[in-house]
This record gives structure tokens, sequence and C-alpha cells, in this order.
């Protein structure tokens, strides 16, 4: 099982519209708390502005060959980062979610070296809670965004 994380900052032009395209779809940006379309210029910019930011990684991520998803940190600090992720819509096979989730819990606590992972989930989002309390996640507190309440959850590295 060979995960392969693509730094947003090294993809090509078609994987750039790729992903583009996955966040546009509606049922990605349903659980975004921008739920608007995202212009190609707005995009592309964005991804610019990775290469100069230390506190946002984010990742296109291939299993076997095959783009399942985007995975992201942001808020990065030395001892905490928030978590963000998207299977692609154009897949319909079980498991993606748990692989996503897997490489992220690896990066963050091998790579970046936190203590605190955290999630923010939609609470009516009750398959990505499902995913997230799979490996591990509890529920620390809750908000409002956009009029939704939002779960607020976070793991702790157990490999210190």
């Amino acid at each position: 099982m060979r995960l392969y994380l693509c730094n947003f900052t090294t993809l090509s032009e078609p994987q750039k519209q790729m992903i583009l395209a996955w966040r546009n779809h509606e049922n990605v940006k349903a659980y975004m708390y921008n739920t608007n379309d995202i212009s190609e210029a707005e995009h592309f910019a964005f991804i610019e502005s990775l290469e100069t930011r230390t506190d946002r990684r984010y990742f296109l991520v291939q299993h076997e060959g095959v783009d399942i998803g985007v995975i992201d940190f942001n808020d990065i600090s030395a001892t905490s980062a928030t978590l963000g992720l998207y299977a692609n819509p154009k897949l319909d096979q079980k498991g993606i979610g748990s692989l996503l989730m897997q490489s992220i819990v690896e990066y963050a606590f091998k790579r970046l070296k936190v203590q605190i992972l955290k999630a923010e989930v939609f609470e009516e989002n009750a398959k990505a809670k499902a995913l997230y309390e799979k490996f591990g996640f509890c529920e620390k507190g809750r908000k409002m965004v956009n009029e939704k309440e939002v779960i607020c959850m976070e793991l702790a590295n157990e490999h210190q």
C-alpha cells in the first residue's frame, strides 16, 4: 500500500486544474467554510502563496498511482496543526477517507512533529466525524461558522 504526497507547490498545470475541479465540486465545497466557487486565478495564486508560507502545507495524495484526494495542514506551530482533507469526488470506493487520514496522522506526527492534531467538522457531517473518531480524535468544543455548528476535535501524539 503505497501512499505518495505531492506538495501543491510542485504540481503540474493539469494537476492544479484537476484539484480546482475537485474543490469546486458540489460534494466537496458543501463541507468547506468557503462554499463559493474558486476561480482559476484565485486557485493558482493560493498555490503560489504556499511557497513562502511556513504555517500551511497542502498535498495531493496518490495511492498506487491514483489521485485519491487532498490533505492539508494549517496553523502549523511547534506544538499543533489543524488538518483538512477531501477525497477525489470522481472516485467511488470505500476506504479513501482512511487512507487520507493515515497519511495525515503520519505526516503530522513524524514530519511536523506536533503534539496535537486538530480537526474541525460540521456537526451534520456524520461521516467525517466518524472517520476522525475512528482515528482517535476526541471532541474538545464547538463553535458556529456560517450559521452552522462545528465540532472541534483533537488527537494527541501518543508517540512522544
